[in-house]
């Protein structure tokens, strides 16, 4: 069913609203609504313009609480504003300083990759690399050319050339190697390298040594920078780890003061002779509505007037959906095609029992429903999972239903069928013949849904006041 909803005005001096929201209004859940666009026809109304100071905190420390391994598990503890403000701080100067070095150890990463992946390749060479980027009379160029074109190079060309060309590397593809040519030469010997698809690989002036110590020495650098970034990693986690509690300490305390602040928005103020004073207006239960002007009969700085669902408000009362505990699961199913209007009927009740009786019709089975009610129960109860809830009451119909049809994990032999049995069961239908009695049934059971649905869109019209829907639309009256 749907609750009865009760429009509530809420009034008081402006600088008391935080306590009345912390104090009052935190406990009950409220469907506010602009107090701007509600009271159009009070005079002298301006905004609550403020703006919410927790919400930098709040969002610092949300992004800490998304690192953690797993916050749900934590219990926080109760922080007042100062301190969970502090605390913020004190985790973003902790965690900036592992953050400023590992940014520093990435940015040393990112200079010395190019350097080392250039001189791989040649880290065989044993000869200062220094000496020859500064050779003057003789030309060098540093590349790599394909063992096909290679082998041929020295079959046919190399010889005969003024040139020495040292190997220092390989792969599947690839020969990697550097060759010396005479000044004079060079113009000659360069374009025959070009024939032969030679590509070449330009060396810093930043190597010192040869080039295996030169490989070596950025290797081990690159090796160290690792592993900092990991032991950085580390030292991260565990930061995270050590402050877990006050981080999700600090967040719900935020969390409940800039949620508190944030009403302020949809509030409004008034002057007075004495005071500015806000107006909060907003949807609450019939049960809550009365509970709240009860916990607020003693305290003289807040006034609250409540109206029912025809109170002049400018929006439409929310729609709240209260089932029993057996039917509640099945509000899934209502949710996903869109809540029910306030003034219509909730169709939760009709779905539950007509899904599970369906769902017991089409399989039902003494011990298969049997499984599905204990493993949807056992999940409902542990996760909370609507599906399961669901899974499981359809199961005590299919328990029903196999002792109709005396079925049991499949064997039809097993139990005697109270009703019948789907398969051999036949009946006479007039100026039709004998058909299946399941199939009949089936048909009949159809035609009944579609007529309780058509009843329930008149109900629902007749609610609204919509007379012609009422009787002339198409699941109407006509």
């Amino acid at each position: 069913m749907i609750e009865k909803m009760k429009f509530l005005s809420i009034t008081g001096p402006k600088a008391d609203i935080d306590r009345m929201t912390e104090t009052y209004l935190s406990k009950y859940e409220i469907h506010l609504e602009n107090a701007l666009s509600e009271l159009t026809e009070v005079a002298n109304l301006s905004p609550f313009l403020e703006i919410n100071p927790y919400k930098e905190a709040l969002s610092t420390i949300d992004s800490f609480y998304e690192q953690l391994e797993d916050p749900s598990q934590i219990s926080p503890e109760l922080m007042d504003i100062e301190k969970a403000i502090k605390t913020v701080r004190a985790v973003q100067d902790g965690f900036r300083r592992l953050e400023e070095e590992k940014s520093r150890l990435q940015s040393e990463h990112a200079e010395i990759l190019d350097p080392l992946k250039i001189i791989r390749p040649f880290k065989n060479l044993n000869f200062d690399v220094s000496e020859i980027l500064n050779f003057k009379y003789i030309h060098y160029r540093f590349g790599r050319i394909e063992k096909q074109y290679l082998q041929k190079f020295e079959k046919y060309i190399y010889d005969n050339l003024d040139t020495l060309f040292i190997k220092c590397g390989e792969d599947e593809m690839y020969v990697y190697g550097v060759y010396f040519v005479p000044e004079h030469q060079a113009h000659k010997v360069h374009a025959v390298y070009s024939s032969m698809h030679f590509e070449r690989i330009f060396i810093p002036n930043e190597y010192h040594g040869t080039a295996a110590e030169a490989f070596e020495k950025l290797d081990t650098r690159h090796r160290e920078i690792h592993k900092a970034l990991d032991a950085n990693k580390e030292a991260s986690r565990k930061f995270l780890q050590d402050n877990s509690t006050k981080i999700v300490s600090a967040k719900a305390a935020l969390d409940a003061c800039s949620s508190s602040f944030d009403i302020r928005k949809l509030a409004a103020c008034t002057p007075g002779d004495t005071n500015t004073f806000y107006i909060l207006c907003g949807w609450m239960t019939e049960k809550d509505a009365l509970a709240f002007q009860k916990d607020i009969q003693n305290d003289e700085k807040i006034f609250c007037l409540m109206e029912d669902q025809k109170a002049p408000a400018t929006q439409k009362p929310p729609t709240k959906l209260r089932n029993p505990k057996l039917f509640k699961p099945f509000e899934m199913y209502v949710k996903m095609y869109g809540l029910p209007a306030y003034n219509e009927m909730d169709p939760t009740w009709f779905v539950a029992i007509t899904y599970s009786f369906i769902f017991g019709a089409m399989f039902g089975d003494v011990g298969q429903g049997l499984v599905l009610f204990l493993g949807g129960l056992f999940l409902y109860k542990t996760k909370k999972m609507d599906l399961a809830g669901i899974i499981s009451c359809a199961g005590v119909f299919s328990v029903f239903f196999g002792f109709m049809y005396g079925s049991f994990f499949g064997f039809e032999d097993v139990l005697k069928a109270i009703w019948l049995k789907p398969m051999n069961q036949m009946m006479d239908v007039p100026l039709v013949g004998r058909l299946n009695a399941v199939f009949v049934i089936a048909i009949g059971f159809g035609m009944f849904i579609i007529l309780i649905c058509m009843v329930f869109n008149i109900i629902n019209s007749i609610r609204r006041g919509d007379t012609e829907k009422t009787w002339f639309d198409s699941n109407a009256v006509a």
